[in-house]
């Protein structure tokens, strides 16, 4: 085995772990943001926490969208992973650009609707710790 072949199938290591670990991150971000959504949509019914709620809810929707950014990008990992393994490019440039639309929405989401749910949530939880007094 040269060393670039060396090289090669260690980059592929790596990349797979990489691939992996992204992917179970991804699983986990979408189950816990699933969940928070839920959490959230159900808390609308109470009306004294209208705040938790939208926080809530928020963190739920940016946790989605952080899981989708994390899966599309694990998609792409395994795609280019295919390129390397059968020593043939990847023809479906179609979904390769779907892919990276998707987790470039996913990570905009994420960043957009986290900060304001935790902003809402410190703002509806600020005289507790003496905050406006």
């Amino acid at each position: 085995m040269t060393r670039v072949e060396d090289r090669s199938r260690r980059r592929g290591t790596l990349l797979g772990v990489a691939t992996v670990l992204a992917l179970t991150i991804a699983a986990a971000l979408l189950a816990l943001g699933i969940a928070l959504f839920v959490a959230g949509l159900l808390t609308w019914v109470h009306r004294g926490h209208v705040a938790s709620a939208w926080a809530r809810t928020l963190a739920g929707v940016g946790l989605i969208g952080g899981g989708a950014c994390l899966a599309a990008l694990g998609s792409l990992a395994i795609g280019w992973l295919r390129i390397g393994r059968m020593g043939s490019r990847w023809d479906d440039a179609a979904v390769s650009r779907l892919l990276k639309f998707a987790a470039v929405i996913g990570f905009l989401v994420a960043l957009m609707c986290l900060p304001f749910g935790a902003a809402i949530q410190a703002a509806a939880h600020g005289p507790w710790f003496g905050w406006g007094r």
